[in-house]
Formats: C-alpha cells, sequence, structure tokens
C-alpha cells in the first residue's frame, strides 16, 4: 500500500478500549453517568459500541480498538513499528468522586493494555490513566504502573472542570517526574461539552463536529496556560509532556500570552516568571505531529524543533491520520514521510498533497523541506527520548 523507507517509526499517539468481554464485569460502575463500557456488537463481527450507563451507544468501533492481533497486522501494513497505547480519553474516570471506583477503574483500563503490551512486547509500550481526583490514590496507580514497566501516563486536559495547575495535583506531577514518567495531554471535556445553555448550543456536536475540530484544540490550549501560568513547567523542567493534536492553539497563541503578560503584569501577579517562549524553551514540552496540514507542522517545527516533536496518529479514530478508502493516501507518519528533502523533489511531493492548494495570493507556494534525519527524528527519535526508553 505505501512505501517505507525507515527504520524505526513509533506512533506515540493511539488509544484503546477495554475488549468486549469485560462488559458484564463492569456493571457496577453503571451508577456513574458517564462510565463507558464496551459491547459486542449485536450484528457485525469484529465490531464492537461504546455505551453509557443508560445503554446509549456512543461509538461503534472495530476490533482493532482492543485487539493485539488486529493492530499489529494494521501497523505492518502501515510500517509502525512501535505503538504507545494510551486510554480512550472519555472512558478515563475523571467523573468519579468515589476514590475507590476511580482506582479500580483506572486498573482495569491499564490492566487491559499491560496485557496487549505482554502479548507483543516489542510491537507496543504503553501509558497508563490516573484516578486524578484524588491525589493518594493517582501516586498509588502511578507506582505500580513504574512497576507494570509503562513508561507514562495519560491525562485529560482539566479534571472534572478544574484547571491542571490546581494544587491538588501539583504531587501527582511531581511524583511523575520523580519516577522519570512521560505525560501525555489529551484535550476531553471542559469546552467540548459545557453545561451553560448558549455556549451548549454553539458547541453541538451536530454544528460541524465543532466539539472535536475546534473545542479540542481549545482545551489544550487552556491545559497549556494552566501548566505554564501556574509554574508546573518551571517547578518541574524535567517533566516530559506531551501535548497532542500538534499542541492544539497553543503554539499559535505564543506570542499572545507573552505579550498579554507584558500589557497588563498586573494580571500575572501570581503567575509563573516564565514567559510563553521561556516555558517551551526551558521546560519538556513536547507535541505530536498531528496538524493535519504541512504548514501548521513547519510553525511547530520553528516553535519547538523536531527533538520535540514525535509522530502521532491518533490510531484507530476517524479523525486520526489514516485513510484507507479515500484518495489521500494518508497513513500514520504520511505527512511527515511524503515532505520533500531537497527543492528538487517539491514537485513529486506537491502529488502528495493535492487537496491542498499549490498557490496563494502571493503566487506559488513551497512545502517545508525536511532533512532524511529530521524526519527520522520525528518518526522515531523522539518518542524514545519522551519515553526515556535509551
Amino acid at each position: 500500500m505505501t512505501a517505507h523507507n525507515h527504520s524505526e517509526k513509533w506512533d506515540v499517539h493511539t488509544h484503546t478500549t477495554l475488549a468486549p468481554d469485560t462488559f458484564s464485569a463492569l456493571a457496577k460502575f453503571d451508577r456513574y453517568a458517564d462510565f463507558i463500557r464496551i459491547r459486542a456488537h449485536a450484528t457485525k463481527p469484529c465490531c464492537a459500541e461504546m455505551v453509557n450507563a443508560k445503554g446509549e451507544v456512543q461509538r461503534v468501533i472495530d476490533h482493532n480498538a482492543y485487539d493485539g492481533g488486529a493492530r499489529v497486522a494494521e501497523c505492518d501494513i502501515h510500517g509502525v513499528t512501535c505503538q504507545v497505547l494510551s486510554p480512550t480519553p472519555m472512558m478515563i474516570p475523571d467523573y468519579v468522586d468515589h476514590a475507590a471506583d476511580a482506582a479500580e477503574i483506572c486498573r482495569i483500563l491499564n490492566d487491559g493494555n499491560a496485557a496487549i503490551v505482554a502479548q507483543h512486547p516489542t510491537r507496543f509500550t504503553a501509558l497508563g490513566a490516573l484516578p486524578m481526583r484524588h491525589p493518594a490514590e493517582a501516586i498509588r496507580e502511578l507506582e505500580r504502573l513504574k512497576t507494570l514497566g509503562m513508561r507514562g501516563i495519560e491525562i485529560n486536559s482539566n479534571i472534572d472542570g478544574t484547571d491542571l495547575d490546581a494544587p491538588q495535583f501539583f504531587p501527582i506531577f511531581e511524583a511523575a517526574a520523580a519516577l522519570n514518567m512521560a505525560v501525555f495531554l489529551h484535550p476531553w471535556s471542559g469546552f467540548m461539552s459545557p453545561t451553560e445553555e448558549r455556549l451548549k448550543r454553539r458547541m453541538n456536536a451536530n454544528y460541524n463536529w465543532r466539539p472535536w475540530l475546534v473545542a479540542m484544540g481549545m482545551e489544550t490550549a487552556l491545559a497549556f496556560d494552566a501548566l505554564r501560568s501556574g509554574g508546573v513547567h518551571e517547578r518541574l523542567p524535567h517533566l516530559r509532556v506531551m501535548y497532542a493534536h500538534g499542541g492544539g492553539m497553543f503554539p499559535t497563541l505564543l506570542g499572545r500570552l507573552e505579550h498579554g503578560a507584558y500589557c497588563r503584569p498586573d494580571l500575572f501577579t501570581n503567575a509563573s516568571p516564565l514567559d510563553a517562549y521561556q516555558t517551551v524553551q526551558q521546560c519538556g514540552i513536547y507535541a505530536d505531529t498531528l496538524t493535519h496540514d504541512p504548514f501548521v507542522l513547519q510553525l511547530l517545527i520553528d516553535t519547538l524543533g523536531v527533538n520535540r516533536i514525535a509522530m502521532g496518529s491518533d490510531y484507530p479514530y476517524p479523525l486520526g491520520e489514516l485513510d484507507v478508502i479515500g484518495d489521500k493516501q494518508i497513513y500514520p507518519g504520511a505527512m511527515v514521510e511524503h515532505l520533500p528533502e531537497s527543492a528538487a523533489g517539491m514537485d513529486a511531493a506537491w502529488q502528495k498533497f493535492h487537496w491542498l492548494p499549490r498557490s496563494n495570493a502571493d503566487g506559488a507556494r513551497m512545502l517545508p523541506i525536511l532533512t532524511a534525519a529530521q524526519k527520522q527524528r520525528m518518526l522515531a527519535g523522539t518518542a524514545r527520548e519522551w519515553l526515556a526508553w535509551n
């Protein structure tokens, strides 16, 4: 299907669900309205349904969301040598106010991913979920994840509406740094599912999929602003935090954040003394490549450098970098691999981006040019560094 010229390709942004055979055992958590279980599809083999506490179907999924063998087969097709498994964000129990229940749900999610890794240890590694609302339990689970061989955690952009710089979360981040565990920060909730009625209408999923296409980027930017201005990055500069979807909107806002603090210092009396640019330069901030646009990827490279950018695809979900039936020839790492390595390869590269305008009001555009070394760094080297693999 595709040609791959790289020795390694790591996908840092992939998601899993629980398997359908866990459905009955998880019935006791149905008292939580937002709890998600996986049910075998009634009519389609190799498919399943994500259902909430009321039995309402939230999403239909293929078996590659929970079956390691199916994932390996597709990784082979797309040249992915290692996937980093993370729970599907809506399944992380940030909504659970009962500490023991939240911890148990996280253990179930984490043990599921640990089992997939154990079946295919050379093809997968995993990040765990934590009961973030309950710091003592979260730190215990974090320590257990370390003994399971996991290299980090996935957290959502807010915890049941609370920003990530809230004091109760700092000990968790501090423990992650001490244990040399990476953090994958993924947008969820918040602006994606507001409760205020007017905003709720504006963020209706039926209105051009706006929560996923717009609010996700907003949520990631808000999480960056919280960790930056709240001093978490400043106090823990070696904590390695990977922001999903190319950092969302935060790379485009750095100048505005810095200038705002300059214009109104009175509103930043309790903020970190590092400005937005200094935070990016001095702290462990990473992003995945999932920008869907080569020119936005260039902005990300200009902001972070390839040593802080790793290939991520959002596999196996439809917003990811995967198009098995269309004509875009999209697969994990496609944008990085298809960019030209010199001006001489520009015309050939443009054929791989044929849906983009090749010129604007100023004339012809040049695609970003990446050297082979830059490509390999984003396809594998940065992932290894972020996960402290070497």
